[in-house]
């Protein structure tokens, strides 16, 4: 008896664990996304980029690693190549105008002065506090997440948290001066 072969199904399958992947994974992608965007505009479109570029690379992933830090990667790539791409389309005097235009949406999360510190800390430090501090992953895979060796993790990870102290501080400067 001969079988029959459904190639559709197949696809079929793959698709749906893709799809219980992207569940599983959307919100972590998510977080980083939005940690280390210098845009919130390019938040939604660097983590449709990351899934798609996942599902097209997916036989890539060697399973040696943790598949969300592989994700992570993507993301990061993603966010950097948008904003690239964004920073060459656009002139200098439309991005003074849109540094001035205030941010369309917000949500609690936005607003909350944390928030507002941490997206004030330079990008490498953001990373780290998100990675480390957000997503919960331990120095050697956030070393691997980013591409980077576990001692700079650590130092950047040490400074990042120095400075969130400083902008906290009671009478502290910093916040006076973004609120002038």
């Amino acid at each position: 008896m001969d079988t029959i072969v459904c190639p559709g199904l197949n696809w079929a399958v793959h698709d749906r664990r893709f799809e219980q992947l992207v569940r599983a994974h959307h919100r972590a992608v998510h977080t980083y996304a939005r940690s280390i965007a210098n845009d919130p505009s390019v938040v939604d479109d660097a983590v449709q980029e990351t899934f798609i570029k996942a599902w097209r690379h997916l036989d890539s992933f060697r399973g040696d690693g943790n598949f969300e830090g592989w994700l992570i990667r993507i993301c990061r790539n993603c966010v950097i190549d948008i904003e690239r791409r964004e920073a060459r389309a656009r002139s200098a005097v439309d991005r003074q105008l849109r540094l001035l235009r205030p941010p369309t949406a917000t949500t609690m999360d936005d607003t909350s002065e944390v928030t507002q510190l941490i997206d004030s800390l330079p990008r490498s430090h953001r990373e780290v506090l998100t990675v480390c501090g957000v997503l919960g992953y331990d120095y050697e895979t956030a070393a691997q997440i980013l591409e980077i060796p576990v001692g700079t993790v650590r130092s950047r990870l040490h400074r990042a948290r120095q400075a969130l102290e400083q902008l906290l501080e009671p009478g502290s400067n910093s916040q006076d001066e973004r609120a002038s």
